[in-house]
């Protein structure tokens, strides 16, 4: 006897975006020496590398695909670990009936989206999953990251050094 079960689809909408004008939040870097220590530079990108990286990025109106070419030129150069990589290479959480990733070159608010699936999972605080709390620190993580992505992207100035006095 042979049963035949439908085959399930994988089929996820993108992530809704409540406030898709939020362009400052909580977790806003204003100088460089703030966005830097985010980000931990550890010698093997250096700011002016980053900065060029990330000209033309406006991570309010971002893709899946600029956000993970973001992500990857971090995590290659250890400045992220797993959890934020995959929250970054994500994106949109758009993905077909395959579970292959959709509209990876639509635009979206990435500040607004990370800051609201934090107070999201907050707001579900009770929940004692295991992961919870791992899941929970890498989204904390990740919109530090990004902010300071975007302080760099953003900046106007043409020397980003930092100045580190006792």
């Amino acid at each position: 006897m042979n049963i035949n079960y439908p085959v399930l689809s994988m089929r996820a909408e993108a992530y809704f975006v409540k406030n898709p004008l939020e362009m400052t939040n909580s977790y806003t870097k204003t100088t460089a020496e703030d966005a830097s220590d985010v980000l931990a530079l550890n010698g093997k990108l250096s700011l002016d590398e980053l900065k060029n990286s990330l000209r033309g990025y406006d991570f309010t109106s971002v893709s899946t695909h600029e956000l993970a070419m973001a992500g990857s030129l971090l995590f290659e150069h250890g400045l992220l670990g797993d959890d934020v990589a995959h929250f970054f290479t994500s994106g949109r959480r758009a993905y077909d009936e395959f579970g292959l990733p959709t509209g990876t070159d639509v635009k979206f608010n990435a500040i607004a989206m990370f800051n609201q699936m934090l107070e999201e999972r907050l707001m579900d605080g009770g929940t004692r999953a295991e992961g919870f709390h791992r899941i929970t620190r890498g989204l904390i993580e990740a919109n530090h990251v990004l902010s300071a992505l975007s302080y760099f992207a953003n900046s106007a100035q043409s020397d980003l050094s930092v100045s580190i006095q006792a």
